[in-house]
């Protein structure tokens, strides 16, 4: 199970979608790889965190020759294109957590997930609340590096500021040093119409991002 160490930074952080605030130096970057085995793709895919008193901050940079998205509405399904996402489970109880997606057109998926899967496999059985939560409060932004739709760009990067008070599940809002939540950082990739790469920070063991007890661990410093 990897563990991401978050650091706490005294001010707030610019949102620019370039991950350019001289605070993400403080940073640790882990990798996202291939979800089954943990190998790395060709392109490279990483990932930053960090805290305030208030937010939580991620950043993802995506290598990418192809960047595309054609999604605009909220909550629209983006994991059908391209986009990187984000589950968070500040209880530690991995059968209840949040999932943000964001796609490179900067259209934000948000829900609220119970997750009644047997660990052992059997069908699908995710009760979501998609209509009910939002996560009030969310910044985020992207910044494609070349042209959107076409070939030759050089990738994307994505950042997030999201808010502790849209994070309820832990016994304190504010995450105090030593504290601990589970997570994963994952991404889709479409290099072809007929082709889809996937990312993930944990290794899972099958192309399925639900299966929660997978997740690692972000630790607070």
């Amino acid at each position: 199970m990897p563990i991401c160490v978050c650091h706490h930074i005294p001010a707030p952080l610019k949102i620019t979608g370039r991950l350019n605030d001289p605070q993400w130096k403080k940073a640790e970057t882990v990798e996202l790889t291939d979800p089954v085995t943990g190998t790395p793709h060709p392109d490279r895919v990483s990932a930053q965190l960090l805290y305030s008193d208030t937010h939580l901050y991620i950043g993802f940079t995506c290598v990418d020759s192809y960047v595309w998205a054609t999604l605009t509405q909220h909550d629209a399904a983006v994991w059908s294109e391209e986009c990187v996402e984000v589950f968070l489970c500040p209880s530690g109880k991995v059968r209840q957590y949040y999932e943000i997606n964001l796609n490179p057109l900067n259209t934000v998926f948000d829900t609220f997930i119970l997750n009644g899967r047997p660990e052992n496999g059997g069908n699908w059985a995710v009760t979501s609340f998609v209509e009910a939560y939002t996560c009030k409060g969310l910044e985020t932004a992207v910044f494609v590096d070349g042209e959107l739709g076409t070939p030759g760009a050089k990738g994307w990067t994505a950042e997030y500021a999201i808010p502790f008070t849209s994070l309820i599940g832990a016994d304190t809002l504010t995450p105090r040093p030593g504290d601990q939540w589970r997570m994963n950082l994952c991404r889709i990739d479409h290099p072809k119409d007929s082709q889809v790469r996937h990312y993930s920070w944990a290794t899972i063991g099958k192309v399925d991002f639900h299966l929660p007890w997978h997740f690692g661990t972000l630790a607070f410093e």
